[in-house]
């Protein structure tokens, strides 16, 4: 496993600009399914209880503790469109955003409780949520310059200005439309290389949000890697959330996928590559998490499109995704 991680970093610093990104990311799944082992062995050393709290709405049905081994995700193909009824939210924490709009409570699934909305959402302004680059505060819209005219789809009210990197993270909180593109004092992200923009966890994998930087509202937090596996043991088809909507998945985690079972809708919100480009909304997306791998390649995520879904970590921090928040939990700690 060190000796993997090592090699992306001495490619990251001897490779050319093009072949380094893209020899990485090739070398970046390939580190995440040996690091995908390492949390799973821990996983089964520790208790599911002792990091997540399984709430209930009465009347409703208590969900299962987590199941703390890799999932084994299967898509369902349903035949009636799925339109979110019968979905319970828990009122113990609502979702309140930037703009000061509460969305309700968040949807527990095998005892991780979910956003109900991505992070940025705006109704009208950004229906599938903002793009963040890792380890900001700020997000931006989806729109100009496309990769191509294919992708020139659901654009947003705005979009960034794109000017070049490095800043720092103080600089950047500054600047919340700005998107800081690749540049040739920086290839590969937008700032250092810094594992703790996200979260302030301790040696002992405790969390600690950083609110400096963590673009989620107080009682929530970017997703850790387990929250993922949880999620995504279970999904539907890729199709569209309702009559001419949005495209993306349904996931349901440990519940086998169907109208009746506690599930969120995740958009393909598309993402945004290291020069500020736009691409594949509706098409597919990446979720970011809080874990930063160490290299500069090595940013874990979920990624979803018509015919994959996967978390794994490929993703450079100069890269624009998508998040979806969880509740925070005092004293969680990392897998």
């Amino acid at each position: 496993m060190k000796a993997k991680l090592f090699l992306v970093l001495v490619l990251s610093v001897l490779s050319t600009q093009v072949d380094a990104q893209d020899l990485l990311k090739r070398i970046g799944r390939s580190v995440g399914k040996s690091v995908q082992r390492e949390i799973v062995k821990k996983a089964r050393e520790k208790s599911a209880s002792q990091r997540y709290h399984v709430q209930t709405q009465p009347g409703s049905r208590k969900q299962e503790e987590p199941q703390q081994v890799a999932p084994q995700p299967q898509a369902v193909v349903m035949q009636a469109r799925d339109t979110g009824q019968n979905i319970v939210r828990d009122t113990t924490l609502n979702y309140i955003d930037e703009y000061g709009i509460n969305h309700g409570g968040g949807i527990l699934i095998g005892g991780i409780l979910w956003a109900p909305v991505n992070c940025g959402y705006h109704a009208t302004d950004y229906p599938y949520g903002k793009l963040f680059q890792w380890g900001r505060k700020h997000g931006q819209g989806y729109g100009a310059p496309y990769l191509s005219d294919k992708h020139d789809v659901r654009p947003d009210k705005t979009t960034a200005d794109i000017v070049p990197a490095p800043v720092t993270p103080a600089e950047a909180r500054k600047h919340p439309n700005d998107f800081y593109a690749r540049s040739d004092n920086s290839l590969f992200n937008w700032t250092r290389n810094d594992m703790k923009l996200w979260n302030q966890f301790t040696d002992d994998g405790i969390i600690f949000k950083n609110k400096l930087n963590d673009p989620c509202p107080d009682g929530w937090r970017l997703p850790e890697l387990f929250d993922f596996y949880n999620l995504t043991k279970n999904y539907s088809e890729f199709t569209e959330s309702h009559e001419g909507g949005q495209k993306g998945r349904w996931f349901s985690g440990p519940e086998p996928y169907g109208t009746d079972v506690q599930r969120i809708f995740l958009p393909a919100v598309g993402s945004r590559n290291r020069d500020g480009y736009s691409a594949n909304r509706d098409i597919s997306t990446g979720y970011w998490s809080l874990r930063h791998g160490g290299g500069e390649g090595l940013i874990w995520t979920l990624y979803f499109g018509s015919d994959e879904v996967e978390v794994s970590p490929y993703a450079f921090p100069h890269e624009a995704n998508a998040v979806r928040c969880v509740k925070d939990i005092p004293d969680q700690r990392m897998l």
